[in-house]
């Protein structure tokens, strides 16, 4: 579960809370914001400026109180820890135990910087978020807390093969159903009868890229066919390809292609 926090300070700070829960929250700053009170489990404790892409891990097992000041923008993903000792057990990682949550220190990974940013499409516009894109992140977020924040770390360990061909046959049939990208990793994976993790890895292994990007591509190569060799209309292409709209065509299209669809087309012979 992943949020999009922003408000203003008026001057006199901001109060917020977060209550107990079984699990992580990672709060990815933004922008720049100065120290300010902070307690947990009603305690007052230190804590340390923000810096625009460092990110707070905090323990929800604790109660998290603070008063900030400054603009706020956040992007906060939680990990429950249900979600966390599942990806362990898919790929038979002995227990990473509890996450190193440092109360009040600030980190600074590009890894979860890139990948919070990632999904700041989505925020902006829900209607064209890809599930598998947003399955995608969600993976690489347990994957890289379990090899670097865990009391204990661990390494993934190398997929020996990938897909079955009939694995392989299935999973593309039902990407190319679901053109849109609203199908997530769960059912394709449990089409193949693989755990989710165990899948994305395999899927990758066997078509050298993630199945969102290789959905995309395929998505590209049919708008490409209809400008060529059709005459409907953009709208009715993009609709015709899984785009919600025309503007969300032209913008994935010409950043793909280094060039409109519109003039695509015309350059055609």
């Amino acid at each position: 579960m992943a949020t999009r926090v922003r408000w203003s300070d008026a001057g006199s700070g901001n109060p917020s809370r977060f209550d107990r829960n079984n699990g992580y929250l990672v709060c990815l700053q933004r922008r720049d914001l100065p120290a300010g009170p902070y307690w947990v489990d009603g305690r007052p404790m230190p804590r340390m400026p923000l810096n625009r892409g460092q990110f707070l891990l905090l323990d929800l097992n604790e109660e998290h109180s603070s008063l900030t000041y400054g603009t706020v923008d956040c992007i906060s993903i939680y990990a429950s820890r249900e979600a966390l000792d599942r990806f362990q057990e898919e790929h038979a990682l002995r227990p990473v135990g509890r996450l190193r949550a440092a109360r009040g220190v600030a980190f600074d990974d590009y890894v979860i910087r890139n990948l919070g940013e990632s999904l700041l499409p989505a925020f902006e516009r829900p209607d064209t978020a890809n599930q598998l894109f947003v399955d995608h992140v969600a993976l690489a977020l347990l994957s890289h807390l379990t090899a670097f924040y865990g009391e204990q770390p661990t390494a993934l360990r190398p997929i020996r093969g990938g897909l079955a061909p009939w694995q392989e046959r299935r999973t593309k049939d039902m990407l190319l159903a679901h053109i849109d990208g609203k199908v997530g990793l769960v059912e394709l994976a449990r089409e193949c009868g693989l755990s989710r993790s165990h899948f994305a890895r395999a899927f990758r292994m066997t078509t050298g890229m993630p199945p969102h990007k290789w959905l995309l591509a395929r998505r590209i190569e049919l708008a490409q066919d209809l400008l060529r060799n059709s005459k409907l209309s953009l709208q009715e292409i993009a609709i015709r390809c899984g785009f919600t709209d025309q503007s969300h065509f032209t913008k994935v299209f010409a950043r793909m292609m280094h060039m409109p669809p519109g003039e695509w087309r015309r350059s055609r012979p």
